[in-house]
């Protein structure tokens, strides 16, 4: 989160949609289940291993992304097993800042789901905001 861009016009208002949903997910636990990672336009939450690069796994491994879509001005959360540079998401829903947590942990309870089937579901996900 300290990573974040700051003080170029073209980073302000994405710092500041990110970070407060990014320390809600912290604060909130996620950070101990989930791996986030940062693009320049993209952040892409994911259960795989400590590795980084998810294009390198073979079949790519589902994803969740917080992404912005600047030709409408509108944030969006997507599922996909694919960079959404290069492709479509498979869903994908609006988000703002009232919205966007919720929303989130919502996909994240599919990701888990989906991808740690054998384990129980994470406390912090199981709680209704």
């Amino acid at each position: 989160m300290e990573q974040l861009p700051e003080g170029h016009p073209n980073w302000i208002s994405f710092s500041a949609f990110v970070s407060p949903l990014l320390q809600a997910c912290v604060e909130a636990g996620l950070d101990r289940y989930f791996r986030a990672g940062q693009s320049m336009s993209h952040v892409i939450f994911s259960t795989a291993a400590e590795e980084h690069r998810l294009e390198k796994y073979d079949p790519p491994p589902p994803r969740v992304t917080l992404r912005l879509d600047a030709a409408n001005q509108q944030w969006l959360i997507a599922w996909s097993y694919k960079n959404l540079h290069f492709s479509k998401a498979d869903r994908e829903s609006p988000v703002n800042s009232e919205t966007a947590f919720a929303v989130l942990k919502a996909y994240l309870t599919d990701l888990w789901r989906e991808t740690r089937p054998d384990e129980s579901l994470p406390a912090s996900l199981a709680e209704t905001s």
